[in-house]
């Protein structure tokens, strides 16, 4: 119904927008009239001549973070790939959502960011997400669906009160109700000054950041840095720092491992904390935040002929930066740059060198983890090294002063994790 009822408020007012208005159904493949479903919503859209775009998914991982979770990271990123870094995602939740979605982040115990619940306004990668409806009643869209008399279709699995909004919903929300009639304005109302304080808190983190000597590319802070910070701004600018990263973030209790079995261990232990799929590991006086999914490193090398973004695993990309008088000659990527990893026994001439040094002797003096070492795109050009990805380059390879050069680096890849 509130879907429905944005659809007809944006169908009624499109001269209003610069941009055609598109709407997108998604089919999860859960139940079986959903194929049913998807053709409703096509001859709804259809009747007010708008273009309808009907997304299949399907549904992974709901063993470990729930269905509704689940659904909403496949139905996200769906989405994201048809509208692109620049489209704006409009969705129907109410202020009723908003006040459901705080009582259930307070019973799983969640914190400030989890208790400020939804947005107005908030990213999916690159995609903006805006929830227009935020702040009217349930009972003021049904009197416009009615007035309107739209037809909409309910989800029969709504009603299954196994499922915790369900049951808060069905079960506990009309005694609440009841009692408070104000309920749903009164917790949405919590939930903005909650985000108020996390925004104050986020200002707090970012400045804590630039102290603890936080690296993106590798996803590491100074431990000696973070410990001089009072545990509640370690915790909290830890939970800034990944979130920054795309990763999902551990529960207090996991938080509190990093912090005394990562963080405070000694200088030649290799302790791990696993959370999700994620880990945080030590080296030296760094702590270290990654991915622990497989790699999609493989033996095979990879013929590189421009300056294209290569995705090269799940959490990282090769880019190219144009940069005068710095990086690599542009006439190299003719004959090919050839990517491959380590595998023993390379030499390079580093920029401004006079001689060849072990790469492995290199790895060990740039204090790479030794997890890291193997995964480290390496450059040929014809069998010789030419750049270590993110560390150096070659001699041989380098640009003149008065010409255009590729510095290869390495970014984070996108993933789809709300701010």
């Amino acid at each position: 119904m509130d879907s429905h009822v944005l659809l007809h408020l944006l169908a009624s007012h499109r001269q209003q927008f610069p941009q055609t208005i598109q709407v997108v159904h998604v089919n999860h493949q859960l139940q079986s009239p959903s194929s049913r479903w998807a053709e409703h919503c096509q001859q709804t859209v259809e009747k007010l001549q708008l273009p309808f775009h009907c997304l299949k998914v399907t549904v992974v991982n709901s063993h470990e973070t729930g269905m509704e979770s689940a659904a909403r990271t496949a139905r996200y990123q769906a989405i994201a790939q048809l509208v692109g870094p620049e489209g704006k995602l409009l969705t129907g939740q109410h202020r009723q959502d908003q006040a459901e979605t705080v009582m259930l982040q307070l019973l799983r115990g969640a914190g400030v960011r989890g208790l400020g619940a939804m947005k107005a306004v908030s990213q999916w990668q690159k995609m903006t997400i805006i929830r227009p409806l935020l702040t009217i009643s349930h009972s003021a869209l049904l009197d416009y669906a009615r007035r309107h008399q739209l037809l909409w279709i309910e989800d029969p699995s709504n009603l299954d009160s196994g499922i915790n909004r369900n049951f808060l919903r069905h079960q506990i929300w009309p005694s609440l109700q009841h009692r408070w009639p104000s309920l749903d304005q009164t917790l949405a109302r919590a939930a903005d000054n909650l985000q108020e304080s996390q925004l104050l808190l986020d200002e707090l983190a970012a400045g804590d950041l630039q102290l603890i000597a936080a690296d993106h590319t590798t996803g590491s802070v100074s431990i000696r840095q973070l410990v001089t910070l009072s545990q509640p701004r370690q915790r909290n600018v830890l939970r800034y720092f990944m979130l920054s990263l795309a990763m999902m973030l551990p529960s207090r209790k996991v938080l509190q491992r990093i912090l005394e079995e990562v963080c405070l261990a000694a200088a030649d232990a290799q302790p791990e904390v696993i959370w999700h799929h994620y880990v945080a590991r030590r080296y030296q006086d760094r702590l270290y935040l990654a991915l622990v999914t497989p790699s999609m490193i493989t033996a095979t090398s990879i013929l590189l002929h421009d300056q294209q973004p290569l995705q090269l695993d799940l959490q990282r990309k090769l880019v190219w930066q144009a940069q005068t008088g710095q990086g690599l000659r542009a006439d190299l990527f003719e004959a090919g740059i050839e990517l491959r990893y380590r595998q023993g026994g390379e030499k390079i001439q580093l920029l401004g060198k006079t001689h060849h040094q072990s790469l492995k002797k290199l790895l060990q003096q740039w204090q790479v983890p030794s997890w890291q070492r193997d995964s480290i795109p390496l450059l040929f050009v014809k069998d010789e090294l030419v750049a270590v990805v993110g560390y150096g380059y070659a001699e041989s390879a380098r640009t003149e002063a008065d010409q255009t050069g590729w510095l290869p680096l390495i970014e984070p890849a996108e993933q789809g994790y709300f701010d």
